[in-house]
């Protein structure tokens, strides 16, 4: 099959390493040359990354906060305006008009017991895993199997039900759910799973989501070891890129505060579950 290559442009990229202190160019600076240098249907590739920010400012949209949109996002208030009324034009991901119409269905959501950041994360895995390109469904599949474990374990510790906070239903979610052996009996199935547990289990927040990223890391150059000047090389360069910016914008008491909102969040989920289950109106 044929497949663009970009060997001046691939080789013009500066390095840079996760926990650099300084990098040289805003990532929005970046994702505008993307759309210049690569072919149109590589630069729509490329925009399955960023939904994942088109996500966050979907979701302040229809919280009503119009300020509060994240500059990495492809679609702006103007957009949402447009192709949630009458005269949509189709030009957002099917996943979205799906989520929305979803969210304002009072009848089909006044019981659902996951939060809505998790449910646009799966509307939007699903969407980005029916991708042709070989990279992206693998490196999304694994990023995915990463987050389950870490949230498997989390709820395990902290004795949550982690049945409304996993993304997906695969081999993986089910394994977690039925399992009691401490790699969820998947050590096989996923031989990293051993190094994300024991990262899991480390007590210093910035430790644990600073070996996490390193190992998305090494799976990205996994990914593209034989791949040379192509969109794959160019996109798991966007990963990383967007990881760098994560570390320079992480302070370490900022990270506490995330670790103590993510175990907030799964614990409100949980009770909010059990009132409804022990209401009758979850069943």
């Amino acid at each position: 099959m044929f497949r663009n290559h970009y060997h001046y442009f691939i080789a013009g990229l500066p390095d840079f390493f996760m926990d650099d202190a300084e990098i040289g160019f805003p990532m929005h600076d970046f994702k505008n040359m993307l759309q210049e240098e690569l072919r149109p249907e590589d630069y729509k590739l490329v925009q399955l990354l960023f939904l994942a920010y088109d996500n966050k400012t979907l979701l302040n949209y229809l919280n009503e906060d119009y300020q509060n949109h994240h500059q990495l996002s492809t679609f702006g208030n103007d957009i949402y305006d447009i192709e949630f009324s009458d005269e949509k034009r189709g030009i957002l991901p099917s996943y979205m008009y799906r989520f929305v119409d979803f969210y304002k269905n009072e009848e089909l959501n006044q019981n659902i017991s996951r939060s809505w950041e998790n449910i646009i994360t799966e509307m939007y895995y699903d969407y980005v895993l029916k991708t042709k390109n070989r990279f992206l469904k693998e490196w999304f599949e694994f990023n995915r199997n990463v987050n389950n474990i870490i949230i498997g374990y989390n709820c395990r510790k902290h004795n949550i039900n982690a049945e409304n906070q996993l993304i997906g239903d695969n081999m993986v979610t089910q394994a977690i759910l039925k399992s009691n052996a401490k790699d969820f009996g998947l050590s096989v199935e996923l031989p990293y799973i051993t190094e994300v547990i024991a990262l899991a289990e480390k007590d210093n927040f910035i430790a644990r989501e600073k070996g996490l990223d390193q190992l998305r890391w090494e799976k990205l150059e996994e990914l593209t070891l034989f791949d040379y000047f192509t969109v794959e090389v160019v996109l798991a360069y966007t990963i990383k890129l967007d990881i760098a910016y994560r570390w320079l914008e992480l302070e370490e008491e900022t990270g506490r505060e995330m670790f103590r909102q993510i175990i907030d969040d799964l614990k409100s989920s949980f009770e909010f579950s059990k009132e409804f289950a022990l209401n009758g109106k979850n069943k």
